[in-house]
């Protein structure tokens, strides 16, 4: 029988509660529901989207997923910078407690931490990451089945349930400081409404300094986010066209 997002996130806590009641009791592979998942991520972003009300964001693709799924209002990052963050996703562990707090490190990791990923293949799960890591330490091998710029769930073995991960790089800061032919190209997909007039914003963080140069780079950053919302709207059409958008969590 097929469940929706919505079932998935509804038995969680309920199929918790069960199996510590049925503790004493072998668990069967039947018994256990996994539902597929796909994992999001995108960079360098704070919420400027329209689900979190801002003003400028142009996301109808994600604000379509947050009407229908969990919004997190009282989230905060464990470090002010990406690749000790994604130390911290990885592991759930704070990067502090880990040595990966400092930018551009190369920790060591004790044998009892283990990448999350591991437990979801140890569970039966296919796990891909596409394609993006910088962890602050070089992950092992077994913390993926293919990590790589093909990494794609349609790869696993029928039947098995998947956990895939996609980090869609657009927003980077690198990204939307490039101008001309370049700028074009990375914003092409764009429609007239989705671009962003510089003169127009007023979201403009107080400790930058309001000059022509500033809001052309604001805007762009915006529209970059645009971007990336059509990109997971991609990633969520392949689930519908394959019928495993009702098998699927996503973050």
């Amino acid at each position: 029988m097929a469940i929706t997002r919505r079932d998935a996130l509804r038995t969680v806590g309920a199929g918790l509660a069960a199996a510590a009641l049925r503790a004493d009791r072998p668990t069967r592979p039947e018994d256990v529901m996994r539902p597929n998942i796909l994992w999001i991520s995108c960079e360098d972003i704070s919420p400027q989207l329209g689900c979190y009300g801002d003003p400028h964001a142009r996301t109808p693709v994600l604000d379509a997923l947050a009407s229908r799924g969990v919004r997190y209002t009282n989230a905060y990052t464990v470090a002010g910078v990406c690749a000790p963050s994604r130390s911290g996703i990885i592991t759930g562990m704070y990067p502090s407690a880990l040595g990966t707090g400092y930018m551009r490190c190369r920790a060591q990791l004790p044998p009892f931490v283990k990448c999350f990923s591991e437990y979801l293949r140890e569970a039966g799960y296919y796990c891909t990451n596409n394609a993006k890591t910088d962890y602050q330490f070089v992950h092992p091998p077994s913390a993926w089945d293919d990590c790589s710029r093909t990494g794609h769930w349609r790869n696993r073995a029928p039947g098995q349930p998947f956990f895939s991960v996609f980090n869609l790089e657009i927003t980077h800061e690198s990204q939307y400081r490039t101008r001309g032919e370049e700028y074009a190209e990375k914003s092409a997909r764009l429609k007239p409404a989705d671009r962003q007039d510089p003169d127009a914003l007023t979201t403009l963080p107080p400790y930058f300094a309001d000059a022509p140069e500033t809001r052309r780079d604001w805007a762009q950053y915006y529209e970059l986010i645009t971007v990336m919302d059509y990109r997971a709207g991609d990633l969520l059409a392949q689930l519908e066209e394959e019928g495993l958008a009702d098998d699927t969590i996503v973050f």
